[in-house]
């Protein structure tokens, strides 16, 4: 596997970075695997991306927030208007927040890993003291 050391990242970069979708510590893209699976370490550099058990939950409540602030909210509302049928609200409602939160799924992954390593820039291998960064590409 080829790696890369980076210089150090700050927080700018790590958010312009996330909201890319690429790896925080070097830039690159290709995280994910598949639409729901991320790889289980960057291609380029090499850094870990699994997390602990149940680390990448929140994307789906996330993604269930969202849902329903931009599509129930607005097909209720079109529904009590009278602008749609009672039954066509249910089907646009029900498949709307299907369509939507499996469209959004990849951004929320990469934006968790954005925000985790915004809160803690430390953690990136570029950012880890020589040392200790060198010890782990042993």
């Amino acid at each position: 596997m080829l790696r890369i050391m980076a210089n150090r990242v700050d927080r700018g970069e790590i958010l312009v970075r996330g909201a890319t979708l690429r790896c925080p510590n070097c830039g690159g893209y290709g995280l994910f695997r598949n639409w729901f699976k991320l790889h289980k370490a960057c291609r380029l550099c090499g850094m870990t991306l699994e997390k602990e058990q149940g680390f990448y939950l929140g994307t789906t409540s996330i993604g269930y927030v969202l849902a329903i602030v931009f599509v129930l909210i607005p097909v209720c509302v079109l529904v009590v208007t009278d602008v749609l049928s009672l039954w066509v609200g249910v089907s646009v409602g029900i498949i709307g927040t299907i369509v939507f939160t499996v469209a959004l799924y990849p951004c929320l992954l990469g934006w968790v890993i954005m925000l985790y390593f915004a809160i803690l820039p430390q953690e990136l291998p570029a950012n880890q003291p020589q040392d200790k960064a060198s010890a782990t590409d042993t």
